[in-house]
């Protein structure tokens, strides 16, 4: 009777353990991911390379709590600048194709990078970091530590204070603002997109630009005042400028014919 008095306590305390972590892992695992708009998605480069705090939430299209939650995640988004500032965020779907995540997006006003679960590469993902329920959102620094492990309840107030306490910068603060050493237009631009500095080219090292989705798709590593975007398809971008003292500074600006 005792025995099985304790084998029942046991399993309370592991099921209460297992809430407070959808994830058991405290370190990322590298994954590479496809957006239903057919863009790839590789995470380390997004924390190695760029620097970037990822957010991720795991999510199925058909969970109530996921399309409860769903508007909390795009504001959290929205909150840190669309993916310009120095916090990257990604949906990665269980089980769905690309046309159900599309229609799951389009009714909840979804923004973000997304990959589905059958096509995207999502199942992968979620088998390789043990998630086990949705939605899961995590958050990850770029030395791979996932700092975050589940943060519930998944409300835009509990993503954004999750997301400053690692680190994140909202777009608009000193950090940003003291910066603006550049301005880019026109805007939206067909095919050369100009950059105007406040002192001169010469304080740029180089020039990376982004599609929305973080894939690098440009490096100019010579100072411009212009750029050529006719390989580039319409869409929304990303221009990253670091200059010679290190700073990073990114503006959003859109392609379109």
């Amino acid at each position: 009777m005792k025995r099985g008095i304790l084998l029942i306590l046991l399993l309370i305390i592991a099921t209460i353990s297992s809430l407070k972590a959808q994830t058991q892992l405290t370190e990322a695992v590298d994954f590479h991911v496809k957006t239903i708009d057919g863009v790839p998605l590789y995470l380390f480069p997004l924390l190695d390379d760029d620097n970037y705090i990822v957010v991720i939430d795991f999510f199925s299209t058909s969970c109530g709590p996921c399309q409860e939650y769903a508007a909390d995640f795009q504001e959290s988004y929205e909150y840190f600048g669309e993916n310009t500032s120095n916090v990257f965020f990604m949906g990665i779907n269980w089980g769905s194709d690309n046309a159900s995540v599309k229609e799951f997006d389009s009714i909840h006003g979804l923004t973000y990078p997304t990959a589905s679960g059958s096509q995207g590469g999502g199942n992968i993902v979620f088998n390789d970091y043990e998630i086990m329920s949705y939605p899961t959102v995590i958050v990850i620094t770029p030395d791979h530590s996932i700092v975050e492990q589940y943060i519930w309840y998944p409300t835009s107030e509990n993503i954004i204070e999750a997301i400053l306490n690692a680190g994140g910068v909202t777009v608009g603060t000193n950090e940003f603002e003291e910066l603006k050493s550049f301005g880019i237009f026109p805007n939206p631009v067909s095919s050369v997109l100009n950059i105007k500095l406040s002192n001169n080219n010469e304080s740029i090292k180089k020039i990376d630009i982004f599609h929305i989705s973080g894939q690098k798709v440009m490096t100019i590593n010579t100072p411009a005042s212009s750029i050529n975007v006719n390989s580039l398809e319409p869409g929304n971008y990303i221009l990253s400028a670091t200059y010679k003292n290190g700073d990073t500074e990114r503006q959003k600006f859109v392609i379109s014919r």
